[in-house]
């Protein structure tokens, strides 16, 4: 254990421990900014990526589960409904034009998006971009998602 965590200390990449509570039925998945109605004349905003009880990681790195409720992954934001992911939760998330990968382990981002109304959604995805379940659920495609919001580009 210890030497993971020196592994993990050393590691180049971005790792968030953010609000971890070390409890299993509390994960959740949240922007920060910007807040549900959002309205901006600016094109160029920035998005804020919360999580609670969630390891935040970069893809690509396996991150061995050290206890039954542990989850580990990065973010992903779905843009005006592009992608489903809970008809496709065992598939990893693709790529695309509104389906942005945050596989550095980010935790925020500036968009930049013509003017028009849009919905914004976040996933968790593991190493390999697949969404992840809940821990300790029985549901199937119990994905862990973030509330959608809507914003406004005016222009």
């Amino acid at each position: 254990m210890k030497i993971l965590i020196l592994i993990l200390l050393m590691s180049p990449f971005v790792i968030s421990l953010e609000r971890m509570d070390h409890e299993c039925s509390n994960v959740e998945l949240y922007f920060k900014s910007p807040q549900d109605g959002f309205k901006s004349k600016a094109k160029e905003f920035k998005v804020e990526f919360g999580s609670k009880n969630i390891l935040i990681s970069p893809a690509g790195v396996k991150v061995e589960k050290v206890k039954k409720c542990f989850v580990s992954g990065h973010h992903h934001l779905i843009i005006n409904g592009a992608y489903d992911v809970l008809s496709n939760a065992k598939q990893p998330i693709p790529y695309g034009k509104n389906i942005l990968h945050f596989g550095g382990g980010q935790t925020e981002a500036n968009l930049s998006l013509p003017p028009g109304k849009y919905s914004l959604q976040l996933v968790l995805g593991d190493y390999e971009h697949r969404p992840i379940a809940a821990p300790d659920t029985t549901l199937v495609n119990n994905v862990i998602l973030s509330e959608i919001i809507d914003i406004e580009i005016l222009p």
